[in-house]
């Protein structure tokens, strides 16, 4: 039986395991753990969609269209904006979750989707110290989109980020920190 850490390492793994496909880390690392775990498929996708969920723009991961053409790309349909690799396996997640529901009963597929969806991944039930190590990890993905797609920070996101802002022992007790607004400036 899997602990809660090791789904974060496995979370990990996936981020920072850029020498192992997709396909060959699921037949190698998580078909023997879904073996060994009955509700392993299901946690470690309502972990890694708690961590995409609010990290991308609305019209992101929609079918890419050019010249009124889908786009083809290395034989998939593209999408827009930035896919990790944990969008990429979010959605063979989903797939098996959808199997097992049609394995189930294909007849009430729908409501038991709906019922997943509602009762289990829209529900967070994590303990306060997990979920402030998927919160650092969804932070860390909304870097490394903004990053990837070549996004930068507005002008006054960077005046009025939290983080120029420090104590002093001054009557108001808060102070400006120039030297946090210097260093965003020289990014």
């Amino acid at each position: 039986m899997l602990k809660r850490e090791d789904y974060l390492r496995i979370i990990e793994e996936i981020r920072n395991t850029d020498k192992k496909s997709i396909d060959e880390y699921v037949e190698k690392e998580l078909e023997p753990l879904r073996s060994n775990n009955k509700n392993f498929i299901e946690i470690l996708y309502k972990d890694i969609h708690y961590l995409i969920k609010d990290i991308d723009k609305k019209v992101d991961n929609d079918l890419a269209f050019e010249d009124g053409d889908l786009v083809v790309e290395d034989g998939e349909l593209k999408l827009t904006g930035y896919q990790s690799r944990l969008h990429t396996l979010s959605i063979w997640l989903h797939m098996e979750i959808c199997k097992k529901f049609m394995e189930k009963n294909p007849l009430t597929f729908i409501e038991s989707m709906q019922n997943f969806e509602d009762n289990f991944l829209e529900k967070p039930n994590y303990t306060p110290e997990y979920k402030a190590k998927l919160d650092k990890i969804k932070s860390s993905l909304k870097k490394e989109r903004k990053l990837n797609l070549g996004e930068k920070e507005s002008f006054w996101n960077k005046i009025f980020d939290i983080d120029n802002l420090e104590l002093k022992p001054n009557i108001a007790g808060i102070g400006v920190n120039f030297n946090a607004i210097f260093n965003k400036f020289r990014k």
